[in-house]
């Protein structure tokens, strides 16, 4: 769609296709805002972190610790505080437990941080355009009365095309971000399955040592 194009529309549907587009444009810049910001939470950072955590596991503090020092990201970090508390003689597992509680809450804010909005574009982009539709419908009826009923069915017919070109943006703006919402939700949700699963293995690591095994049972 080129510049002419663009006039054209916002010409045909008025302040509310002008509204629309704004929408969509902010839209587009927190898509790539959040794309970047996923980035530093990649599955490939995930697959390490949990190496890191079967180390520790293991009963190899330092190597997991050192595992942990090569992460950069809020996540790694977060364990390698967790690991180096819990580390400590004599340690308080609940003041850490926490501690990484409340560091994790403020992380997940962060990655979850403007979500909302796409899911709000989603929600009032069809809303809009059938705000729109209805104006332009109802402009046209009241043409129709100033006229005395005696308009062009193609004038009328034009008028009213005009009028659910509003919809029609409306919906194409939507559908686009009602999906893109879905999947950086679903991907916010699946860094924080994985963030509260290794922060919980930290402190049930001595489950997993002392357990009996099922075939010491049999």
């Amino acid at each position: 769609m080129n510049l002419l194009d663009i006039m054209n529309l916002l010409k045909l549907g008025g302040p509310v296709v002008l509204v629309l587009l704004v929408m969509s444009v902010v839209g587009l810049a927190v898509v790539f805002f959040k794309l970047i910001q996923y980035r530093r939470y990649s599955s490939a950072m995930i697959n390490r972190v949990e190496k890191a955590v079967n180390t520790w596991a293991g009963g190899e503090v330092q190597g997991a610790l050192a595992l942990l020092e090569r992460e950069r990201g809020p996540f790694g970090q977060l364990l390698l505080s967790g690991m180096g508390w819990l580390a400590e003689s004599a340690p308080d597992e609940q003041k850490i437990r926490e501690e990484l509680t409340r560091r994790g809450q403020k992380i997940m804010a962060q990655i979850n941080s403007l979500n909302p909005l796409l899911e709000q574009i989603a929600y009032l982009a069809p809303l809009l355009g059938l705000l729109g539709t209805v104006l332009g419908i109802i402009d046209v009826f009241h043409g129709l009365a100033s006229d005395g009923g005696g308009a062009d069915t193609g004038i009328l017919a034009g008028g009213i095309w005009e009028a659910l070109l509003t919809t029609a943006v409306g919906l194409v703006v939507a559908i686009p971000f009602a999906l893109l919402h879905a999947m950086l939700d679903g991907r916010a949700i699946r860094i924080r399955g994985s963030m509260e699963d290794q922060i919980t293995r930290l402190f049930t690591v001595d489950l997993y040592t002392s357990a009996p095994s099922v075939a010491a049972e049999k």
